[in-house]
């Protein structure tokens, strides 16, 4: 419950701050909000059609990618 005051605060917050588009300015911008392991705000641009994201809000992200080392001739020929 406590959640969802959240998201409604994030709502009106983002009703009185308008967004503009990072590439043309344009301040026609679209949002839709995803709750997957946390919310996710998904913009679009409708004069340039840029899209972004941010998020996610609220909520821990998720586990980190780590990258594989590759293995050395030696640790191949083992």
């Amino acid at each position: 419950m406590a959640q969802t005051q959240e998201t409604a605060q994030r709502r009106m917050a983002r009703a009185i701050t308008p967004e503009t588009c990072g590439v043309c300015g344009g301040s026609d911008v679209a949002i839709d909000e995803v709750f997957e392991r946390g919310l996710w705000l998904l913009h679009e641009c409708a004069r340039c059609r840029n899209q972004w994201t941010e998020g996610p809000l609220g909520s821990p992200r998720g586990p980190v990618a780590r990258a594989v080392s590759i293995a050395t001739e030696q640790q191949a020929a083992a």
